[in-house]
């Protein structure tokens, strides 16, 4: 199985039908769960001459680690799933 990072970003409403939609969506995947990660906030950006500065634009707003056989069958997962999200396979080192 391989590894990928899911990162979710953009507008997401703290409703109680977005809280339903996210734990039937979160319920459906939790087999290949292997980090449930965390939200994320107050990010900064560390270029590499050291300068920092504030993320803007669409930052992220949290992670999570999947498994799955392909990058086809983590983005299948994604089904249901009710905020927006980016796809990244981890490679192994």
């Amino acid at each position: 199985m391989k590894k990928f990072v899911l990162l979710a970003h953009g507008p997401m409403e703290h409703t109680p039908e977005f809280r339903d939609a996210h734990m039937r969506w979160w319920s459906s995947m939790a087999g290949n769960v292997t980090d449930s990660g965390n939200p994320l906030f107050n990010g900064r950006n560390v270029s590499a001459d050291s300068s920092v500065t504030e993320v803007t634009g669409d930052p992220v707003a949290g992670y999570s680690i999947i498994e799955a056989e392909s990058l086809e069958d983590a983005i299948a997962l994604l089904d249901g799933c009710p905020m927006d999200m980016w796809v990244y396979e981890a490679m192994p080192m």
